[in-house]
């Protein structure tokens, strides 16, 4: 990317506000792209359908054609869904999702990850990353009781019943954000029914973010995330790296790619996920912390990015065909003992 500056466009359909005051994925991605881009020097603007007094902030318009709202201004649209209008400024998009059934994919999509672009098939991809100035300072020396989980506790992909499993195995109490003790758990019908997670030894938190989340993440020992899907990333793990915990976590989705030995443990084997809990000491929280400070800071991705920007600007196309997906994935994760 040469030295000019360059207008940028991030448009994502959310009710949510930029930055999320709680809990959100995308938008909290979003917030960091905006960040970084600022930082190295360009003007940047987001659209959402959140009314914000942002001075950077634009409202999408839902009685108004898409195309005739973004063009104009920006000499680049990001936009964070799946785009197929007519444009004449050059955009992107960035899927923050995995397909798991056929789909063709616009031939300017960015994946999360190199295993999301693989089975997607593409291959632009650009890592998340987050903008740790939110986040307040790791606790290097925590020799906390707990462990934590960090998801959407109602989706059984997700995993709590296991996540809970290997913590009581394992001799260690569990703070849970993401659902409360009495809640709504799938079952085979495929409907949702009241169940109540029974013991002392767990803690529940429900739905949050903030300065409330980190606290709970930064004195933990471990995030276990045994989740039985592919997911095309995985905020939790990048955050609890960040404020110094080690992962336990699944062999599928992005885990495979994004937990290195030295942070973690990427397995089917619930046993060796108890094991690891156990002996949790044996990782570094200072190595936890710098990989994610590194590898997924809002700096990193935001060049990222702006490579591909420079390429499509430049009237070249991300990929030479559409990505497809042809298969329907098989979806039969699950831990063994």
């Amino acid at each position: 990317m040469n030295e000019s500056t360059v207008k940028i466009l991030h448009v994502l359909p959310t009710r949510m506000p930029i930055p999320p005051p709680k809990y959100g994925g995308t938008e909290r991605v979003l917030w960091a792209l905006y960040q970084g881009q600022k930082q190295l020097g360009h003007e940047v603007k987001f659209m959402t359908k959140h009314p914000s007094r942002h001075p950077d902030a634009m409202l999408f318009d839902d009685s108004k054609p898409l195309e005739s709202q973004v063009q104009g201004w920006a000499d680049i649209v990001h936009f964070h869904f799946l785009y197929r209008g007519q444009m004449d400024t050059p955009f992107v998009c960035t899927t923050h999702n995995q397909q798991i059934t056929p789909a063709s994919f616009p031939k300017n999509t960015i994946f999360l990850g190199k295993l999301h672009a693989e089975r997607s098939g593409g291959e632009a991809y650009v890592y998340n990353g987050l903008y740790w100035e939110d986040y307040g300072k790791p606790n290097l020396t925590a020799t906390s009781d707990y462990a934590h989980f960090l998801a959407n506790a109602k989706y059984k992909d997700k995993n709590l019943k296991d996540s809970i499993d290997i913590a009581r195995q394992a001799k260690t109490k569990l703070q849970v954000i993401g659902s409360r003790r009495y809640c709504l758990k799938w079952r085979k019908d495929g409907k949702y029914h009241p169940y109540f997670y029974w013991g002392n030894d767990l803690t529940f938190h429900g739905m949050m973010g903030g300065e409330s989340k980190n606290h709970i993440i930064r004195n933990s020992s471990a995030l276990i995330f045994p989740v039985l899907n592919y997911e095309a990333f995985g905020l939790a793990m990048i955050e609890s790296l960040y404020l110094g915990c080690p992962v336990i976590g699944s062999h599928c989705g992005s885990l495979p790619e994004l937990i290195i030995p030295e942070v973690g443990v990427s397995t089917q084997s619930k046993s060796v996920m108890i094991d690891v809990l156990k002996n949790i000491g044996q990782f570094s929280r200072k190595r936890c912390h710098e990989y994610a400070k590194e590898t997924f800071n809002h700096l990193a991705m935001s060049k990222n990015y702006l490579k591909y920007y420079e390429k499509v600007m430049n009237g070249q196309p991300l990929h030479q065909h559409e990505p497809r997906l042809d298969i329907t994935l098989p979806y039969e994760f699950a831990l063994t003992k």
